[in-house]
């Protein structure tokens, strides 16, 4: 079988060229061949990834488009003949991003407006979370699946308990961007600092939208918790594993999520975790996190955090259930679903 993966771009931080390179992984495993290609390349990228002009697709290969953003040059491929894979990731609605960074907010809107087009367009149309194929099924995709984010707990290293006898330390993991809200992160953390443990550490974990942008998630942190929170990017592995293994407590507030892979991350490390209950986050999470809703205020999520940190019998629950959450995402199930949705196309 020869299966060529579709990307909108690739970068070496990107998650959803990770998903892509675990995909041809395990291609390779079971032998089928094919390439990987991206519209736009990353200067960072080490040749994993070709750019989209070198793909060469014979009449029966099978293409898998990654649906991450707008993308005139995969639009046109939707016009051959071959079998065709949708898998969405998930595009962030257009308007979080109007007053930061007006060239990205075009292209979401135009991705998002777009995606009927890709969605009807497939022979399977298949979303990382239910909350994902809902969005497929209402662009009008006429059959749907659900294959999950994988999540190989092998590439990460064992999981360790944090020192409680320092201070408390918060972690915070995802892109700097505006849906992420790392800004409703800081008050969440300044509020507990001043209620509950005035010596708490925040770290902030992700690649900024831009650098203004980080400049100005940097501004407010040295206002609402000057020398208590740290902001890092392009961490190796081995040193987010660490930043894991300090953390008292992960918190997520973002408001659009089509997975969070930071939840399975934290709880494959016994990391409590408290979320916002947005986009997939609570399918995702299920019972094994502390969720604050939409529409409830910050101190909500301040107070849950304080007993994530304080409360030992609450925070071996969480680590039971979250262990329990990592079974149903299991890297081998997950690699069975995506086996069978290929073949069930190439079969046709």
């Amino acid at each position: 079988m020869i299966v060529h993966q579709l990307l909108s771009g690739a970068g070496p931080v990107d998650a959803v060229t990770g998903q892509a390179r675990q995909f041809r992984d395990l291609f390779d495993r079971w032998g089928w061949r094919g390439g990987d290609f991206a519209a736009y390349l990353d200067p960072r990228m080490d040749g994993a990834v070709a750019p989209l002009s070198g793909l060469v697709a014979g009449p029966g290969d099978l293409l898998l488009f990654h649906y991450s953003a707008y993308s005139p040059k995969l639009t046109a491929l939707l016009e051959l003949p071959n079998p065709k894979l949708l898998v969405s990731h998930n595009i962030t609605p257009a308007h979080y991003f109007w007053d930061h960074e007006p060239t990205i907010a075009i292209n979401c809107a135009i991705g998002r407006a777009q995606l009927p087009q890709f969605a009807q367009a497939v022979d399977l149309a298949a979303g990382v979370s239910e909350y994902n194929t809902a969005e497929l099924r209402n662009a009008g995709a006429r059959h749907t699946t659900v294959l999950p984010i994988l999540f190989d707990r092998d590439r990460l290293p064992a999981p360790g308990e944090a020192d409680r006898a320092r201070p408390p330390t918060i972690l915070c993991v995802g892109r700097l961007t505006p849906h992420k809200r790392q800004d409703d992160v800081l008050r969440a953390f300044a509020l507990y600092r001043r209620h509950h443990a005035p010596d708490a550490r925040l770290m902030l974990v992700g690649e900024p939208l831009t650098p203004r942008y980080e400049a100005a998630v940097r501004e407010l942190a040295d206002e609402l918790a000057p020398g208590a929170v740290t902001i890092e990017s392009n961490l190796a592995a081995a040193k987010l594993w660490e930043r894991y293994r300090r953390a008292d407590a992960l918190i997520s507030l973002s408001e659009h999520e089509g997975f969070c892979i930071p939840l399975l991350e934290a709880f494959h490390f016994g990391v409590p975790v408290v979320a916002r209950a947005a986009g997939g986050v609570p399918e995702v999470a299920a019972d094994a996190a502390l969720l604050v809703d939409l529409d409830e205020e910050l101190a909500v999520a301040t107070e849950l955090l304080a007993l994530a940190i304080s409360d030992d019998e609450l925070r071996a629950e969480l680590r039971r259930r979250g262990r329990a959450r990592l079974a149903d995402y299991e890297f081998e199930r997950g690699a069975q679903r995506l086996r069978e949705a290929v073949e069930s196309l190439s079969a046709e």
